[in-house]
């Protein structure tokens, strides 16, 4: 048991075909399932038919898949908030695979009526090609930009997340900046000099104490009209 769980573990890619081809098998059963509901009086050959046709249509997206999730990646509709010309190639390339899709079921379904499969009767491959288009445009359009959604919701979260960083790591930058400013502005010891100063001279020249006392006052008031929003930003340790 252990050995299997590590095995399971340690081939990640092997466990995403599993979990597609057991996904696929059960949809294909699902939709048996409702057809059978739709219609309780469903033979087995059209049981079987209707589950190689789900077979079929979902191989073929699950196949696909990884080009529309390169795609997107490619191509993004959204770059940080904002639209991209991208879209328009997704809706070109979203109208595209819709019509290559087809390919494969209509070749099955005229097949099936060639041979008159389930008392289908015979048509031309490009019936079928415009019936199954018909009958499967809608889902497979959907698919395809439910896919293109999941990626570019993925990537806008993504740049949401850069953009906070990036907003944070310029705010811690500015903050360190204004904190070195102040450091420059504000010299303790520089203050202590200049009113050392301002002693020795407050009986030989009071007039020029006086004045030196002034300018020392307003290089502290400029020192703390800096720090103050800074302090402000920065919590006080208990």
């Amino acid at each position: 048991m252990q050995v299997q769980a590590n095995w399971w573990a340690n081939h990640p890619r092997m466990r995403i075909i599993l979990i597609a081809i057991a996904g696929i098998v059960i949809i294909s059963a699902l939709i048996v399932l409702q057809q059978w509901i739709i219609n309780p009086k469903m033979t087995l050959d059209s049981a079987g038919l209707v589950m190689l046709d789900g077979l079929i249509d979902w191989t073929v997206w699950a196949l696909l898949t990884p080009g529309i999730v390169w795609l997107a990646r490619r191509f993004p509709m959204f770059r940080r908030g904002r639209p991209q010309p991208a879209i328009l190639i997704h809706g070109v390339v979203g109208t595209l695979a819709t019509a290559i899709w087809s390919v494969p079921i209509s070749v099955i379904t005229w097949l099936f009526t060639l041979y008159g499969f389930d008392g289908m009767k015979p048509m031309a491959l490009s019936s079928a090609y415009l019936y199954e288009l018909q009958g499967r445009s809608f889902y497979y359009s959907l698919f395809y930009w439910l896919v293109v959604g999941i990626v570019t919701a993925r990537l806008l979260a993504r740049d949401a997340q850069e953009a906070a960083a990036e907003a944070a790591r310029l705010e811690s930058e500015a903050l360190a900046a204004d904190l070195h400013a102040a450091r420059v502005h504000y010299d303790p010891r520089g203050l202590a000099g200049h009113l050392r100063t301002a002693a020795e001279l407050a009986e030989a020249d009071p007039v020029r104490a006086e004045e030196q006392i002034l300018e020392t006052a307003g290089e502290l008031q400029r020192s703390l009209a800096l720090t103050s929003p800074v302090t402000q930003q920065r919590p006080c340790a208990a």
